[in-house]
């Protein structure tokens, strides 16, 4: 099976490489754009799980200088060193516009893309448990990244009208009835964090069942927010809205935009106020990210 996986890594090479030599005969460089986001060391990344980004400064890279980059980014799934988070990987923002080949090049991006997901595949038949996986993949390739491997590429055939570089942390939101939610909890006792006895984890569910049960509500949420990162608005030349894609790859298009916003470097001081949705909603259990609409979430006497 790993002999496998190792045939699967070099034919999503070979795959890769022939995009990049495609790309660079026909890439336009001065109308090339890459936006360097710094990597997270282990030493902030702590800091970042519990309070969030701060600050992320972004620096714009232009022409031959930002194709490079670019298509370096194709074949970025390694950490540099054990030094550098795991949990946080490099995103890879930028703009890649070429002129001519647009059938080859879109025929190698699907071939690069299928090549992803028979390498995503491999790993997923390894084991059925994640550490095992982890431990087998990682034996043959030293700090690698198996999410940065599965990054699919975007190729745009169709004209470009708009392109709008953005940060984003949006929620992950799923909706309980009561009884889905006690059930939830009861199904905790099965995996203790490693904080707690058996005992105290058990008191710990027991305490949140109690605070559910007096809850008027007939339905809760939970919101967990993704990860912040950078994405894209991007609006096609005959379509009537915009839709958002990940910026963990640079986009390949075969027009110069009509609207491009780069993107900017991020500073948490000046992010956007909450909605009235969230505004309306009452942190139950902060562990679960578990919510309840304050306006009839109340407690029984």
């Amino acid at each position: 099976m790993m002999s496998n996986l190792i045939d699967l890594m070099s034919e999503l090479e070979a795959e890769i490489l022939q995009l990049r030599m495609l790309l660079r005969e026909v890439a336009i460089p001065e109308l090339c754009s890459y936006f360097h986001v710094p990597l997270v060391t282990k030493e902030e990344q702590d800091s970042i799980i519990e309070f969030g980004y701060s600050k992320i400064e972004v620096t714009t890279l232009t022409g031959h200088e930002a194709l490079q980059r670019s298509l370096e980014a194709l074949t970025d799934f390694y950490v540099p060193d054990s030094s550098f988070s795991r949990r946080f990987v490099t995103k890879h923002p930028g703009l890649i516009v070429v002129s001519g080949a647009k059938f080859e090049i879109s025929a190698q991006v699907k071939r690069v893309n299928s090549a992803k997901l028979a390498f995503k595949a491999g790993v997923l038949a390894l084991s059925e448990t994640a550490l095992e996986k982890w431990k087998e993949v990682h034996d043959r390739f030293m700090h690698l990244i198996t999410t940065t491997v599965y990054r699919s590429i975007y190729c745009f055939d169709e004209n470009v009208h708009r392109i709008n570089f953005n940060w984003v942390s949006r929620p992950r939101v799923s909706n309980l009835t009561k009884t889905e939610l006690l059930e939830k909890i009861e199904n905790g006792i099965f995996t203790v964090p490693p904080s707690h006895s058996m005992e105290s984890w058990k008191a710990v569910l027991a305490a949140d069942k109690s605070l559910i049960e007096r809850q008027t509500n007939d339905t809760f949420t939970i919101r967990r927010r993704i990860k912040l990162r950078p994405e894209a608005s991007i609006r096609l030349e005959d379509a009537n809205s915009a839709i958002g894609y990940s910026a963990g790859l640079p986009y390949i298009v075969f027009n110069r935009p009509g609207y491009f916003t780069p993107l900017e470097s991020f500073d948490a001081s000046k992010k956007q106020n909450r909605t009235r949705k969230e505004d309306s909603l009452q942190l139950l259990i902060k562990r679960m990210n578990l919510y309840a609409d304050s306006n009839s979430s109340k407690g029984k006497s």
